[in-house]
C-alpha cells in the first residue's frame, strides 16, 4: 500500500464552519502562532459557497496560436523539428567551379548519352535527365510547416479564478494557463505544477496544483510533453499563409473539438530523390526514411502523446467565493484581546476544532509570544468538505517548503479566496480530503492554518510524494520561478518554522533522514533513506521546479530567520522610550528643570514619572540619579554616593523612608536627611554612614546618665 490511508470520519460531515473571508493584516514576530480574531466575537457574514466545475478538454474548441505572438515562445513552449522526410523537394544542381574537387570524388550518375550521327562520341552531346522531381501543390502533404501550438480555449459565463487540470493514471506533460483580463486581452502564461499528494478517494487521480489567474471567464490552455514540445497545428504552405492569421488577436474560428494532423506521405526505402548532373556538379544524397510515422489522427496508432494526453485531461474552473471583511479591523471580527490566552488552531480547547476525545494531546506547550495566524474557520473552510480525520506521525524530522505557482498578482484580501480555492480543489477534486499543505503563506507575510488537526502536531499532509509521512509541508503563495519573494514573505516562513521545529525540538540549521515511500515523481526509490537539511524545498525530494528558483535560493536565509539568527526585513528605527519632559507641569518635572533639565547635574531622564509599590510616592530616574515626591516630603533629588548607599537599605522601602531634603556639603563630608535617620558621606574615608536622628539621640542622652561611651555611627552598606 502506498500511503497510510486515514479512516473516514462518521462527524466530519455535520460540522460546518460559519467563516470569515478575507482576513488581513498579520503581524509578523514572536515564536508560535495564535489566531488573528477574537473567537468570542458575534459571526461573521457567511463565506459564498466554493463550487468547482469540471470541463473535459476534448469537448472544448481547439485553436492554434503563434509561438511568439502569443507568448508561448516566452515561457518555454516549443515545437518539434519539421521532419524533411515528409516534404519532395525538387532537385537544385550545384556548379562547382572546375578543378576545385578531383574528378574522381564526384559521384556519376549520368544518363547514357546519345550521340547523332557524324559527332564521333563528342561530349557536346546533350544529355536527358531520367527524373525530374517537381514541387508539391500548395495543400498537398509536404508542402508547408506547422503554423503554431495546438491550444485548448475553455469558458463558462460566471466568473471564476482558479483553474487546475486532473487525469487518470499517469502523465509526462507539463500545462501553461492563460486568462482572459477585463479589457479583452489575454494575460501572462503561467505554468501549472504537478500535484504530489495520495488521493484518498481515487488513487489513480492524478492533477496539477490549481493556479490563481484572477477574476475571468475564459482561459487557454496549452498541454506540452515534459520537454515543453507543444503539438503543432494549423500546417500549410509557408508561401502562401498569411502571418496575420496566427495571430492570437486575430479573429478565429475555432476547429474542430478534435484536432487530426497531416497524414504522413507514404514512402518506400528505395523511394529516394535522385538526378542526373553533369561534371563538376554534386547530386544529392539519398534520405533515411523514418521508421515511426508522424503525428497522425488522435487516438490513431502512433498518434502525438501529447494530444493523447489532452483527450484525457479535466479543466477544474474553481470560484473559491467571496465574503465581506471588517473595515474596523482589516479581517473578519475583531482583533483579538492581547492579554487573552488564545488556543493554538487545531488544539483541543479550539472552538472551531471539531471534537474528537481521540486526539492526542500537544507535543509541547505553545510558547507565550505567538506569531499571529489565520485558522481555517477565519479564511472560511468548509468544514463538510473534509473525508476524513487528521493522520498524525510519531515524529517530525523535515519541514519542507513549497510554492503554489500561478499568478502573483493577488491582493491582501484574495489571499483566502486562493487558500478556499486550493483546500476545495485538493479535498474534492483531487480526492484528498483535506488541502495537502500544512501552512501557507502569502506575500504580505499573513500565516493561514493549512491541512486540519493541529499546527503544533505532526500532522501528515500531503504534499510531497514519497516524503509526506514525518513531514510539515509550508507553501508560499505565488509562481517564484517568475520572480522572488517578498522579504514578508519570508520573515514570516522563517518565523513559523523556526516556532514549528522548536516545538518538534530539531534544529532549523541541521539535517533529517527520511525514508522514500513510493511514488511516480519522486527522485529517489522505496525504502531508501534520504538525509537533507531540515528546511528543504519541495525539488530536493522530487521531479520538480517547486519551490521555485527564487524560493529555492530563499532557503538559507530562512533557515537563519528559523534559527533566530537573522531577518528578512530591514530592522525600523528603534522606538524612542517615552520619558519625562521638561514641558510636564508635575513637581518632580519642575525640580528636574531647577537642577538644570537634561543639561544639569542629573542629565536626561530615563522614565516617565512613576509610582511607589505601595502607592505613598512618585519618583523619576536620571542618568545620575532619582527624584522622589510625596506630599509630607516634597520632590527631592537623590545621587551620588548617598543614592548608592539609600538603594543597598532598599529605598524608600529601608528604615529610613524617603528623603525630606537636598544634600547639604560640609567641611568633612555631604549628609542628606531621611523620614528616619541621616546619612552622611565622608569625603576622606569614602564611607557613608547612616545617622538615626531621634534614636542615636535618645539612646546617647540615656548611656550619658549611665556612663556607658556611646555607639559609633552605623556605616551604610557599601554601594
Amino acid at each position: 500500500m502506498r500511503y497510510r490511508r486515514p479512516k473516514p470520519s462518521i462527524i466530519l460531515g455535520t460540522v460546518a464552519a460559519v467563516v470569515v473571508a478575507s482576513p488581513l493584516a498579520v503581524l509578523i514576530g514572536g515564536s508560535a502562532p495564535t489566531i488573528a480574531v477574537d473567537p468570542s466575537e458575534p459571526p461573521a457574514p457567511v463565506v459564498s459557497a466554493t463550487t468547482i466545475n469540471q470541463v473535459s478538454l476534448e469537448d472544448v474548441p481547439t485553436i492554434v496560436l503563434n509561438l511568439i505572438k502569443s507568448g508561448l515562445a516566452d515561457a518555454g513552449v516549443t515545437l518539434p523539428p519539421v521532419d524533411v522526410s515528409g516534404i519532395d523537394l525538387p532537385d537544385i544542381p550545384l556548379q562547382i567551379p572546375p578543378g576545385l574537387i578531383p574528378s574522381g570524388l564526384i559521384p556519376s550518375e549520368e544518363a547514357p548519352s546519345t550521340t547523332a550521327p557524324g559527332t564521333g562520341g563528342s561530349e557536346s552531346s546533350a544529355t536527358t535527365p531520367s527524373g525530374t522531381s517537381t514541387p508539391p501543390a500548395p495543400g498537398q502533404p509536404g508542402a508547408g510547416t506547422p503554423e503554431g501550438a495546438v491550444v485548448k480555449e475553455v469558458s463558462q459565463d460566471t466568473p471564476f479564478s482558479m483553474v487546475g487540470l486532473t487525469w487518470e493514471g499517469l502523465s509526462n506533460s507539463t500545462a501553461h494557463i492563460r486568462a482572459k483580463q477585463p479589457n479583452g486581452q489575454w494575460g501572462p502564461w503561467v505554468s501549472a505544477d504537478a500535484a504530489h499528494g495520495p488521493g484518498n478517494k481515487d488513487p489513480l487521480k492524478q492533477g496539477t496544483e490549481p493556479v490563481w489567474v484572477g477574476n475571468t471567464t475564459a482561459v487557454q490552455i496549452a498541454v506540452t510533453s515534459a520537454e515543453g514540445v507543444a503539438t503543432p497545428g494549423g500546417t500549410a504552405d509557408p508561401a502562401t499563409t498569411d502571418p496575420a492569421t496566427t495571430d492570437p488577436s486575430a479573429a478565429q474560428t475555432p476547429t474542430s473539438t478534435t484536432f487530426t494532423t497531416p497524414p504522413v506521405p507514404k514512402r518506400t526505402e528505395t523511394s529516394i530523390p535522385t538526378s542526373t548532373v553533369t561534371s563538376g556538379e554534386v547530386a544529392p544524397r539519398a534520405f533515411t526514411p523514418k521508421q515511426e510515422p508522424m503525428l497522425t489522427t488522435t487516438g490513431a496508432p502512433g498518434a502525438d502523446p501529447v494530444q493523447q494526453i489532452v483527450s484525457s485531461l479535466s479543466a477544474a474552473l474553481i470560484t473559491p467565493g467571496t465574503g465581506s471583511v471588517d473595515p474596523a479591523t482589516g479581517s473578519v471580527g475583531s482583533a483579538q484581546d492581547p492579554q487573552a490566552a488564545p488556543p493554538i488552531p487545531g488544539d483541543a480547547t479550539d472552538p472551531a476544532a471539531p471534537v474528537n476525545p481521540a486526539l492526542p494531546a500537544p507535543i509541547l506547550p505553545a510558547p507565550s509570544t505567538e506569531p499571529q495566524v489565520i485558522t481555517r474557520a477565519q479564511w472560511g473552510a468548509d468544514e463538510g468538505m473534509r473525508c476524513s480525520e487528521p493522520q498524525y506521525d510519531d515524529t517530525l524530522k523535515e519541514a519542507i517548503v513549497h510554492h503554489t505557482a500561478g499568478s502573483n498578482d493577488y491582493t491582501r484580501e484574495q489571499s483566502a479566496e486562493i487558500v478556499r480555492g486550493i483546500y476545495a480543489y485538493h479535498a474534492q477534486t483531487l480526492g484528498w480530503c483535506d488541502i495537502g499543505y500544512n501552512v501557507l503563506v502569502d506575500k504580505y507575510g499573513q500565516i493561514f492554518e493549512g491541512r486540519a488537526g493541529g499546527l503544533d502536531r505532526n500532522v501528515q499532509g500531503a504534499h510531497t510524494g514519497g516524503f509526506n509521512e514525518d513531514t510539515v509541508g509550508l507553501a508560499m503563495m505565488g509562481d517564484l520561478n517568475q520572480i522572488a519573494p517578498t522579504p514578508e514573505m519570508v520573515q514570516s516562513v522563517g518565523n513559523f518554522l523556526g516556532w514549528r521545529l522548536k516545538v518538534a525540538q530539531l534544529d532549523p540549521r541541521g539535517q533529517g533522514t527520511l525514508v522514500s515511500q513510493y511514488f511516480d515523481g519522486s527522485r529517489y526509490g522505496a525504502g531508501e533513506a534520504v538525509t537533507m537539511p531540515t528546511i528543504s524545498g519541495h525539488r530536493d525530494f522530487g521531479n520538480t521546479e517547486c519551490p521555485g528558483t527564487y524560493g529555492y535560493e530563499a532557503l538559507p536565509q530562512i533557515r537563519d530567520i528559523a534559527a533566530g539568527g537573522g531577518s528578512a526585513i530591514p530592522a525600523a528605527p528603534a522606538p524612542v522610550p517615552e520619558v519625562l519632559s521638561t514641558t510636564d507641569q508635575g513637581a518632580i518635572a519642575q525640580q528636574w528643570v531647577a537642577t538644570g533639565g537634561p543639561t544639569g547635574t542629573l542629565g536626561n531622564a530615563t522614565t516617565v514619572e512613576q509610582t511607589t509599590p505601595d502607592g505613598t510616592a512618585k519618583y523619576a530616574d536620571f542618568e545620575n540619579g532619582k527624584i522622589y515626591w510625596s506630599e509630607a516630603t516634597g520632590a527631592q533629588v537623590v545621587q551620588g554616593a548617598i543614592a548608592k548607599a539609600w538603594a543597598a537599605m532598599g529605598f524608600e522601602n529601608s528604615s529610613l523612608g524617603l528623603p525630606t531634603s537636598p544634600e547639604t556639603t560640609g567641611p568633612e563630608g555631604v549628609s542628606q536627611t531621611f523620614q528616619g535617620g541621616t546619612l552622611f558621606f565622608n569625603l576622606i574615608t569614602g564611607i557613608v554612614q547612616v545617622l538615626r536622628t531621634y534614636i542615636d539621640e535618645f539612646t546617647n542622652s540615656y548611656n550619658e546618665q549611665r556612663g556607658t561611651p556611646a555607639p559609633a555611627p552605623t556605616t551604610a552598606p557599601a554601594g
